[in-house]
Formats: structure tokens, sequence, C-alpha cells
């Protein structure tokens, strides 16, 4: 890592796992974004500041200013509806800070951020087509009654972690899992029936058949098109969206994978990219984060710190590309980063 000094700026989110893994990395200060001065990893923050709404007018004027008083050297985007704008704005952010906003190409991150864009993009490529399953989108819930099959999950196209993921199941189902007291997360024709077919979401949904097998998931660290380093996960099991039990391995289909779907989307730098077998046990693409996730720790724990080797060759401290994956049979547990408390919101 660099000798000298380098100052970090984390926006808008939950991002214990990053500052664990900034943490390792020598001299390093760390300036975050929250939502509230009672979020609870302002603690582990050299400077937090409860900044505006991504998608308020007022950001990337407020960022700026952070930045240049901060002295801010690298700026990692760390919450999944900000960064289109985060990668369509890293040019004017550079140009009036120095700063350098550590994200894919704008247009990559495009594809990657909408999972109805992403299924099509992948889907119409003959390298990466075999990972896509069926799919279909709605807006209304007439549209998804007359698209559902059961069972399917829906989800927004743009979402954070497990938020607005339902699975859709019969009416018997639902009603036996109602009356065991596990029907969250759970929808039927029947409690669709109950809506008004003109209902419109608040955002796109994506209907994908829900797929029984293995979870995996992918951290991966992209230089020039090329993953360097890389972190596969085997999802043992999971609460909701920040929190699961997940071992670390050596399966090559998944860095296959990965390998062919960084080229087609032209990813650069952090991404997660989240696959699940089918009932044949080939894998099926979830969906891709184009960014550092909470989970980027486990890479740290064996050993293979993708934060610190990207950070590294960013400052100019290390030009090797030596291929790294981390070591398999590393099991952790991750948990939620923030909850809520009433009377206080989200901490």
């Amino acid at each position: 890592m660099p000798s000298d000094s380098i100052t970090i700026l984390l926006t808008d989110g939950e991002f214990t796992g990053m500052i664990r893994s900034l943490r390792e990395c020598g001299d390093i200060r760390i300036v975050g974004f929250c939502f509230s001065d009672d979020s609870a990893h302002r603690v582990m923050l050299d400077k937090y500041y409860v900044a505006p709404s991504w998608d308020d007018g007022s950001y990337i004027p407020f960022l700026c200013d952070v930045i240049v008083k901060e002295h801010v050297d690298y700026v990692f985007p760390v919450v999944t509806k900000s960064l289109s704008l985060m990668a369509s704005a890293a040019a004017e952010i550079q140009h009036r800070t120095n700063a350098v906003v550590v994200t894919s190409p704008y247009e990559a991150v495009e594809r990657s951020n909408n999972k109805a864009e992403l299924f099509r993009t992948l889907s119409s490529d003959d390298s990466t087509a075999e990972y896509i399953t069926d799919f279909d989108t709605c807006s209304t819930v007439g549209e998804l009654k007359e698209k559902i099959r059961i069972p399917c999950a829906v989800k927004p196209v743009i979402g954070e972690n497990k938020e607005g993921f339902v699975k859709a199941v019969s009416d018997n189902e639902w009603n036996d899992a109602f009356l065991s007291g596990n029907a969250d997360g759970l929808i039927c024709p029947s409690l669709l029936d109950l809506c008004d077919d003109d209902s419109v979401f608040a955002e796109q949904r994506i209907i994908m058949p829900y797929l029984p097998g293995q979870e995996w998931d992918a951290d991966i660290l992209v230089i020039d098109g090329r993953i360097i380093s890389a972190t596969v996960r085997k999802n043992l099991g999971m609460l909701d969206g920040l929190s699961a039990c997940t071992e670390t391995s050596d399966d090559p289909r998944i860095l296959e994978a990965c390998t062919k779907i960084v080229k087609v989307l032209g990813l650069e730098y952090l991404s997660c990219i989240s696959f699940k077998e089918d009932e044949d046990g080939r894998l099926k693409l979830l969906e891709i984060n184009p960014r550092a996730m909470g989970s980027i720790y486990v890479s740290s724990m064996g050993g293979n710190n993708l934060v610190k080797r990207l950070l590294s060759i960013l400052h100019g401290k290390s030009s090797g590309t030596d291929f790294r994956l981390t070591p398999a049979g590393i099991k952790a547990s991750l948990f939620f980063d923030m909850a809520d408390i009433s009377g206080k919101g989200d901490v």
C-alpha cells in the first residue's frame, strides 16, 4: 500500500464491510455519508456527514464541497440506486475536485443496474446467453397477473438488497405458509385479485422463475477488463439482503461465467455478481452490483483484500496484475449494518 496517507469518501449507505477492508490498507482516512446522526456505522468513520438524498439537486454540489474540504482522493459509491448518477458525474467531479470516483463506466453501470436491461444485453450475446433465464417485466398489477408463473420471483428492476422482493406461490401454498406464520415475502393469485389491475408499481418489476438450487456470489476486482482478484462464495443461508452465512469456494464455473459477463458489459474495478442454480444445476444470473458490497470483507478474511489491491493500483504503488483467488473453505457470517429503531428511524 502507499506510504503516504490517502482519504476515501464512502457515499450514502451501510458500508461496514468496506470500512473494515479499508482499515487494513495502512494510513487511510475514511469519510462517509450517513442517513442520520444516529447511523451506527458513523463511529467507524474518521468523519461523517449527513448528506442530502442522492436524487436531490443539491447532492452533487454538497458532495464536491465535502471532497474539497476533506481533501478526498477517491470516492467509492456504495448504494445501488445512486450508482448511475455517480458514474455519469464522475468526470465532472474529478474536474471540480481532482478526486477519482471509483466506478465502472456509465454505460456498464446502466446496463448492470437495471436487471431487465442486464438480462436483455446478456441474453443477446452468444457467450453469456446460457446464464439468462426466461424473464418478463411489468409496471401494473394487471400486467403482473397476466405474466405471473407459479412459482416465480418478482422484484424491482433496480433495487437494493432484498427491497421489494416477493415470491409468487399458489393460493394453497400461501395459505399453509400464513397458518404457520411464514408468509412474509409471499404473494399468491388471490391476493393479487384484491388489487386494482390499473395500480402502478412505484418501480417496474422483473418476473423470473424461482430457482431452487444453490446460490453463489462472486466479489471481483477488474482492471482493464480483466479479473485480477476474486472471492467466490457459496451462500449457506440468508436471512435478508444484508445477513447471510457464506463459505468461500474455488468452483471454476463461477469464474468462467464472471469472465464472460465482465467482457460483454465492460465492467471495471469492484463488482459483485450473483448466481443461482436451476433444477438441473445450471448457473443462472440473479443480478450484478457494480460496486463494493458489504461482503467485500470476506476477501480480506481470506488474505485477498480486493480493496487494498485496488488502491495500490490506483495510487501507483503496484502494477502487478497476476490473478489471485481467495482460498476455498473460509466460512463467515455477515449481519445487518442497519436496523429500524422506533423513534430513531434507520440506525
